[in-house]
């Protein structure tokens, strides 16, 4: 894969499927990766959608949104999604998070 490839953005999908406050799911095929993005004051974020707490697969686009922190829906942990970071557990590894922007009415992620 060449460098300009790796760095490309992808479309996800139309703008208005992202209301405010909102986290929506999308699956990169070809990556086999789920990734959430969320519109926050205006402002995309995406991030990985399945939580760290466990092994077992829980989608933080289930969670719950609160400003910039979602909280998983299966055993509470809280992440930043600005950063990745866990605020608080029982997660101790956080998130990859990647650069989102809307252009054209096109949401566009790269991941």
């Amino acid at each position: 894969m060449t460098q300009l490839a790796a760095d490309a953005y992808r479309a996800l999908g139309p703008g208005d499927a992202i209301p405010s406050d909102l986290v929506v799911a999308y699956y990169l095929q070809d990556r086999k990766l789920r990734i959430s993005v969320a519109r926050v004051g205006g402002r995309l974020y995406a991030f990985d959608d399945l939580c760290t707490c466990t092994d077992e697969a829980c989608p933080l686009s289930g969670g719950l949104l609160t400003q910039t922190t979602v909280m998983c829906q299966c055993h509470g942990s809280r992440f930043d999604i600005t950063t990745g970071a866990v605020i608080n557990g029982p997660a101790t590894r956080g998130l990859n998070v990647y650069e989102a922007q809307e252009v054209g009415g096109s949401i566009q992620v790269r991941a």
